[in-house]
């Protein structure tokens, strides 16, 4: 049985995330659009990630024979940078219209299906993004700099693949029970002094998820799931989920950062590293439209709990394009 607080807030993340999804665009209930939060933006001085202006960031690249010495580098600042920006590079997702009974919710029909993807899938990237509370980024060795994590789990005999890429995984990235002993090993997960910021962010939760647990199975239910989560990472602000409710549009993540005047500052569409920074941007933006603003509307925690979005409906499997690229480790 769930603790009481914990189903309630369960049931209340369901709620904002229905409410969301069947709002009218055109409702004069939307609390800030683009002109309001490019004027802000506007109005200060500094980068919204307080990096100089065309200063460009490193993406560090993780493997297997420098993990330990990263992971070492990120324990040492979670002090400081407590909040921690998470993007996941994955196969694909299939919808899966058998895996749905006119009994389940829509909540459960889609954990189903999200629950039967990670068990089936496996992890490509990991992109991680700490941050200061004043959106600063940390510097070692006079860059400023985020991390990609590069995995070697990827199937050659049942995944489809692009051969060169997933080589060079193969011969050199990490295990993802690696990297969830290490996540475990520095206390970036169960640490309620951390803070997680995602986008769309209900597949890589749940694929970091596994491999904290050792590529252990996803709880069964939604309810153990939801409960296992909240408990493994804590507070979680999913920017889709804040784009839905307050600036109801559905873009993906670069068109919504366009939309808000925030570039890519560093890397390519579709590799964990540089997607992962510019949803740190973004995230940094929405809390530029002031303190006062950002307190009133997003301090309240928007969680991707319940936030499923792959619905049941026909078999489709996505693959998206990612580019690995290996450099001297």
């Amino acid at each position: 049985m769930l603790p009481h607080n914990i189903l309630a807030f369960i049931r209340a993340s369901f709620a904002l995330f229905r409410h969301s999804s069947s709002a009218n665009p055109c409702s004069s209930s939307v609390l800030c659009n683009r002109r309001e939060l490019l004027s802000c933006i506007s109005r200060r001085s500094c980068n919204i990630m307080a990096v100089p202006h065309d200063t460009s960031v490193r993406i560090r690249d993780v493997w297997r024979c420098n993990a330990a010495a990263e992971f070492k580098l990120i324990g040492n600042l979670k002090q400081e940078f407590s909040t921690i920006v998470i993007d996941t590079e994955f196969p694909g997702s299939l919808k899966l219209d058998f895996l749905c009974s006119e009994q389940d919710s829509n909540e459960d029909s889609t954990y189903r299906t999200l629950k039967e993807n990670v068990n089936m899938m496996k992890l490509i990237q990991v992109g991680i993004t700490l941050v200061d509370n004043w959106g600063r980024l940390p510097m070692i060795e006079g860059a400023y700099c985020v991390w990609q994590f590069n995995l070697c789990d990827f199937d050659m005999n049942n995944d489809i693949f692009v051969k060169a890429s997933i080589q060079v995984l193969q011969n050199n990235g990490l295990e993802s029970r690696t990297l969830g002993r290490l996540l475990l090993k520095h206390h970036l997960v169960f640490n309620p002094r951390m803070h997680y910021v995602c986008y769309q962010g209900d597949y890589d939760f749940a694929y970091v998820h596994k491999a904290v647990t050792g590529d252990q199975q996803l709880p069964s239910s939604l309810a153990e799931y939801t409960y296992s989560k909240i408990s493994m990472f804590g507070r979680i602000f999913d920017v889709r989920c804040a784009q839905l409710q307050n600036f109801h549009t559905s873009y993906g993540l670069q068109k919504f950062s366009d939309s808000l005047g925030v570039k890519r500052i560093s890397g390519t569409s579709h590799q964990a590293g540089s997607d992962n920074l510019l949803t740190a941007s973004t995230y940094q933006a929405i809390k530029s439209l002031s303190t006062s603003f950002y307190n009133r509307h997003y301090s309240q925690t928007y969680s991707c709990i319940g936030s499923f979005h792959v619905r049941c409906g026909a078999m489709i499997f996505v693959v998206p394009k990612i580019c690995i690229q290996h450099g001297n480790h």
